[in-house]
C-alpha cells in the first residue's frame, strides 16, 4: 500500500510538471503573472525600503522608470496593454545606505480628462477600447492625437539655464516635463518643428512620429532625435527630420530628407559621426488610420520589401541610402565606427510585427493564447560599408550552456561604451524554455565571443528591462551592477533587485510596498537623490 501510494504521488507530480493545471487566468506554475497587466492606483511618496544586505557604499543617485499603471477607467477598458495610463516609479539612493520608493501617475491631459469624466477620454491610442468609442468620439480622438507618454524618461540639457529638463516620452513628438524627485507632472511640450525646415507640402498629422529613445549627441551635452511628417495630400512626399534637442522646448534641424512612406521606428542608432535609421517596411497608412480610427490597424506591414537604411552624416547633413533584409525591430543596442567608412549596428530583430499582438489584453491574460506566439527577438549585427554601399548581416551563435542567449530584447549597455566597440549587452528573454511566454530570464550576452555569457532566472519571478550602473573609477566594461524591478509571482509582491553585472548573481533585493505593473524603460541618474 505504501509503495502504491508513493508511485501514485510520483505519477501525479510527473503529470503536474508535464501538463500544468490552468487556474483563474494562469497556469499553476505561473502565479501572479497577470499582475504585470493589472491596474494599481497606489501613489506613494518617498517611502523607505529595506534591502536584505547593505548597499554598495558608492551607490548614489535615482533609478526612474516609466511604464503602465491603469488599464481601464470605470466600465471601459483598453484592448492593448501599450495604451495603459503612464505611471512613474523612482528609487532614491542618498548614498548613506538608505533607499526610498516613489510612484505616481503621469498627470497627462489624457489622464486628467479621463479622471474628470470617469471614463477613458477620447484620444488617439495604439489599439482600441471596449466598449468602443462612438463615431463622434473616434473623430475627437483622431483630432486630439496621442497624449500618453508611458514609455521612457530622459533628461535633456537646457542650454538657456545650464540645468536639465526631465521628460517622459513615447514614439511621438509631444513630451511631458516632470519633477524627477517628486514625480509630479509639470507641463506638456509640443516643440515647433525646427527652423530651417522648408515646407514643401508635407503636413503634420496628429500621429507625427518620433522616437522614445533619443540618443546623446557625441561630444556635446545635447540629445538627438527625429520627427516624421506625414503628407495628407496624395502625390506629395513625406519627410524625416534629424533633430538636435537643446532643451525641452528648443529644437534645431541637423538634416531633412523626403521619403515615399513613413516607417514606424521605435529607436535608431548614433555613432561618433553618423545617425543610422533602419526604415522597416511597416508604414503609416493614412486611409486605414482614418477608416479604423485605430493606430495599430493603421499600420501596414510588407513582408516582401527590404528595409531602407538612412545613414546621416552629423557633420554636414548628407544622407546615404542603403538596403538590407526585411525585418522588424523595436530596439537598437549600440553602434560604432570602424575606420572612416564602416559602421557596426547591433539590433534586436523580429521576423515581423506580429509579435506586438501578444500584448493585446485578451492574449496576455490567456496563457494558452500568449504561449502560441513566437516571442523571441534575434540579436543581429549589421556591417555597413559606406564605400561599397552594402550591408552584411551577422547572426550571433549562443553558447551551448545558454541556448536562448541571443533571443534578447529590452537591451541596455554600459553607457560609457556607447559609440564604442562594446562587448556586453544586457536584456530580457521571454519564453526562455520555448513553452511559456512568462518564463523570463535576464541575459548578459558577450558580443566579443569570449564565452562570458551569463543569465539570471527564477521560476515565477518576472523581471523587465535592467539598467547598468558602473562601479566608480572602473575601466572594466562589466564592472558594475544591474538594477531592475521584479514581480515575485509567488508572493504577489514586487521588489527591486540588484545583480552583479559580471556574474548575473542577484546580490540585493528590497520588497516594495505595492506591486508594479509592467514598466518599459528608465535610467539611473547618478546625481539625482
Amino acid at each position: 500500500m505504501i509503495k502504491y501510494s508513493t508511485m501514485m504521488f510520483i505519477s501525479h507530480v510527473y503529470l503536474w510538471c508535464m501538463f500544468p493545471v490552468y487556474i483563474d487566468g494562469y497556469y499553476a506554475d505561473e502565479p501572479g503573472f497577470n499582475l504585470l497587466f493589472t491596474t494599481n492606483t497606489d501613489e506613494i511618496q518617498d517611502q523607505p525600503i529595506f534591502f536584505n544586505k547593505p548597499l554598495p557604499p558608492w551607490l548614489r543617485g535615482s533609478l526612474v522608470r516609466n511604464g503602465l499603471g491603469r488599464f481601464e477607467y470605470s466600465k471601459r477598458s483598453f484592448t492593448h496593454s501599450f495604451d495603459a495610463y503612464g505611471k512613474l516609479c523612482s528609487w532614491k539612493f542618498p548614498g548613506n545606505g538608505t533607499a526610498f520608493f516613489t510612484t505616481k501617475f503621469l498627470k497627462s491631459k489624457f489622464y486628467i480628462d479621463s479622471s474628470n469624466t470617469n471614463d477613458i477620454a477620447p484620444y488617439t491610442i495604439f489599439g482600441a477600447v471596449v466598449p468602443e468609442f462612438s463615431e463622434l468620439q473616434k473623430f475627437v480622438a483622431l483630432s486630439r492625437g496621442v497624449d500618453n507618454m508611458n514609455v521612457n524618461i530622459l533628461r535633456f540639457y537646457n542650454e538657456s539655464n545650464g540645468k536639465f529638463d526631465y521628460v517622459t516620452v513615447s514614439d511621438i513628438w509631444k513630451i511631458y516635463v516632470v519633477d524627477p524627485l517628486s514625480l509630479t507632472t509639470k507641463r506638456s511640450v509640443t516643440a515647433n518643428i525646427p527652423k530651417g525646415h522648408q515646407y514643401t507640402g508635407s503636413v503634420k498629422l496628429y500621429t507625427t512620429l518620433s522616437t522614445a529613445h533619443p540618443l546623446p549627441e557625441p561630444g556635446t551635452k545635447y540629445h538627438i532625435t527625429y520627427v516624421s511628417e506625414v503628407s495628407l495630400i496624395p502625390g506629395l512626399k513625406n519627410k524625416m527630420i534629424l533633430v538636435k534637442i537643446k532643451s525641452a522646448e528648443e529644437r534645431e534641424a541637423i538634416a531633412e530628407w523626403e521619403v515615399d512612406r513613413v516607417s514606424y521606428m521605435h529607436s535608431f542608432s548614433v555613432t561618433s559621426n553618423y545617425a543610422v535609421f533602419f526604415a522597416i517596411p511597416y508604414f503609416i497608412s493614412i486611409s486605414k488610420m482614418i477608416w479604423y480610427m485605430d493606430t495599430f490597424e493603421g499600420l501596414e506591414w510588407f513582408s516582401d520589401r527590404p528595409t531602407l537604411v538612412y545613414v546621416v552624416d552629423l557633420r554636414n547633413g548628407e544622407i546615404e541610402t542603403l538596403k538590407t533584409e526585411n525585418m522588424f525591430f523595436l530596439h537598437h543596442v549600440n553602434a560604432f565606427e570602424i575606420g572612416t567608412s564602416k559602421l557596426i549596428v547591433d539590433i534586436a530583430t523580429y521576423h515581423s510585427p506580429e509579435f506586438l499582438k501578444v500584448f493585446e489584453m485578451t492574449t496576455l491574460m490567456d496563457p494558452v493564447k500568449r504561449n502560441k506566439f513566437d516571442a523571441h527577438a534575434h540579436l543581429k549585427r549589421y556591417h555597413i560599408d559606406l564605400n561599397a554601399n552594402q550591408i552584411l548581416v551577422q547572426s550571433f551563435t549562443p553558447p551551448k550552456h545558454i541556448p536562448f542567449a541571443t533571443y534578447i530584447d529590452m537591451v541596455t549597455i554600459n553607457e560609457h561604451y556607447r559609440f564604442r566597440n562594446n562587448c556586453f549587452v544586457y536584456g530580457a528573454v521571454l519564453n526562455k524554455d520555448n513553452i511559456k511566454f512568462s518564463q523570463i530570464a535576464l541575459i548578459k550576452k558577450d558580443l566579443c565571443g569570449r564565452n562570458r555569457d551569463a543569465y539570471w532566472y527564477l521560476p515565477a519571478h518576472y523581471p523587465t528591462e535592467s539598467w547598468f550602473v558602473p562601479s566608480p573609477s572602473s575601466s572594466i566594461e562589466d564592472d558594475g551592477i544591474l538594477i531592475t524591478p521584479i514581480l515575485d509571482g509567488q508572493k504577489k509582491m514586487s521588489y527591486l533587485a540588484i545583480l552583479d553585472a559580471k556574474t548575473m548573481n542577484l546580490t540585493h533585493k528590497a520588497y516594495l510596498p505595492t506591486t508594479i505593473p509592467l514598466s518599459f524603460h528608465g535610467r539611473f541618474f547618478e546625481d539625482l537623490y
